[in-house]
């Protein structure tokens, strides 16, 4: 096995906790290597840190995945998606749709695993988890045996990491979530099905809902909507920019019977907020959860324009006494700026308004203190007063 040897000084964040390794905080890399293989990493001084897959072309070049000189092998892998199991069902967070693994926060940095059903969708995010998908999936066979696997790569993931992204499965199952039940086509659309990581969420908002009109932007396949309106929502306005989850919302509204109380509308959100602001149309319930703005530290400035504008929409739509549901989930925007960036749209708005909730991803989706980059997704419930 190569040794990866750090410059002197780079070994802090490896002893404070973090797993991940910079490219130009390597000196050295001793031993006959290959890109996705596990390497050793020492210090300066030749003290053993642990082991991870290395990659020379990210700027993350190497992410942790143990701190004991123990074999990275199939058994290593049973063990830690073993361990991720049990850390859900003893938190009872187990249901039918769920995740099961999330990447560092997991100790398996760079892989997301999901469950839907009986099936288990993978995303390997690094160039080494790629490599180990047959310890992978041979784990999971033990874990679920007889259940099928879904490989969803991400495109970006797959890009900086230099492998070919690939989409395996196109089976369809049918999940329970609350009160709503949910088509989930395993390989198509964005993530891999649902936003697992807005669960929680989803509830608390739903809970907000009864007897109000609620718009849904950025919807996607319309988990927001469907819970707010089985939960006594008068209507609700859908609006995406994808006729492709558009169509995934129709058919989630059909299956709960919620349709006739429900209108889609496809479109770039920034200006269906601004048309609906135009024609003076108001909301009892507002809920804005869009795409990540930035994977990018450096565009977080643009990033804040983007959610600026969005937040100061949702709060002129809102009539009074209304709430607004407001998320970001880009780990560059953490609670305290993205607070900071509500707060602006509703000091440009004129509006007063009262926090009734601030809230993140869902348990099954856990965060490592050591690690502030598995904390990413925020939110913010606001009424107005």
């Amino acid at each position: 096995m190569a040794t990866l040897v750090l410059k002197p000084g780079s070994d802090r964040r490896l002893r404070s906790g973090h797993p991940w390794v910079y490219r130009t905080e390597i000196a050295d890399l001793k031993g006959d290597w290959s890109a996705g293989e596990a390497v050793s990493v020492v210090d300066a001084h030749g003290h053993f840190l642990g082991r991870g897959f290395y990659n020379p072309r990210p700027a993350i070049a190497c992410r942790l995945l143990t701190r004991r000189d123990e074999p990275v092998d199939g058994a290593f892998f049973l063990r830690r998606l073993r361990a991720a199991l049990g850390y859900r069902q003893a938190a009872s967070l187990i249901a039918e749709a769920y995740r099961l693994c999330w990447s560092e926060a997991d100790g398996l940095p760079g892989l997301v695993v999901d469950r839907y059903g009986p099936a288990s969708v993978i995303q390997p995010l690094t160039l080494g988890m790629e490599r180990a998908l047959p310890w992978i999936t041979e784990a999971l066979g033990r874990l679920f045996p007889r259940g099928p696997i879904c490989r969803v790569d991400d495109p970006t993931a797959a890009r900086i990491e230099g492998f070919e992204p690939r989409r395996e499965g196109g089976m369809e199952v049918m999940v329970v979530e609350g009160e709503c039940r949910f088509t989930v086509s395993l390989g198509a659309g964005q993530k891999t099905g649902l936003y697992l990581d807005q669960r929680d969420n989803r509830r608390i908002v739903a809970a907000l809902a009864p007897g109000r009109r609620v718009l849904d932007a950025f919807c996607y396949m319309g988990a927001f909507a469907c819970q707010a309106l089985k939960a006594g929502a008068g209507e609700a306005l859908l609006l995406d920019s994808s006729a492709e989850a558009l169509a995934g919302a129709r058919r989630n509204l059909a299956l709960n019977g919620l349709e006739a109380r429900a209108e889609l509308r496809q479109g770039n959100a920034f200006d269906e907020l601004r048309a609906l602001e135009s024609r003076r149309q108001r909301f009892g319930l507002v809920v804005l959860d869009p795409p990540p703005f930035t994977r990018r530290k450096e565009a977080v400035e643009a990033a804040a324009r983007g959610y600026k504008e969005i937040n100061l929409r949702g709060l002129r739509l809102l009539e009074p006494g209304g709430v607004l549901a407001t998320f970001s989930c880009s780990h560059h925007v953490p609670p305290a700026l993205f607070e900071d960036i509500c707060r602006e749209a509703a000091g440009d708005a004129g509006i007063a308004v009262r926090v009734l909730g601030r809230l993140g991803q869902s348990r099954d989706h856990p965060v490592l203190l050591t690690v502030p980059e598995s904390r990413y997704l925020t939110g913010l419930v606001l009424e107005i007063v």
